[in-house]
């Protein structure tokens, strides 16, 4: 097995200070985090009677492009998104109720578990 190579602690100290020192690249948002910034200057704006497509070409020409069903998924689903209704449960309709067939008094007395025995010629 080969040795393993040794990295002295100044040259890991010098590693650390540069990788510490590096600009940070994240400067931006995105298109999502923009609108959740701005969500509630988007809701006054709606109140003024600005429609969300109005307020997309409006934030573009300022240099913030946030497409209007960006903002219509961030920002009104807090307010009032419209939502699918679930279907109301139909009224039934009274059903006549047939009458109970009429029976005689010999076959309200034998019990229901019990078969006559038929005579093979009537089958």
């Amino acid at each position: 097995m080969g040795k393993f190579k040794r990295i002295p602690v100044k040259d890991i100290n010098a590693m650390r200070k540069i990788l510490d020192d590096l600009p940070d690249k994240n400067l931006g948002k995105t298109r999502e985090e923009a609108a959740d910034l701005l969500n509630a200057h988007i809701l006054k704006a709606l109140e003024k009677g600005y429609t969300v497509k109005e307020l997309a070409d409006i934030m573009a020409q300022g240099n913030v492009v946030i497409p209007a069903p960006v903002i219509r998924a961030k920002v009104l689903p807090a307010k009032a998104a419209p939502r699918k209704r679930e279907p109301r449960p139909r009224p039934e309709t009274a059903k006549p109720v047939a009458a109970p067939p009429v029976t005689s008094h010999a076959q309200e007395e034998t019990p229901a578990y019990y078969t006559p025995d038929i005579p093979d010629t009537e089958l």
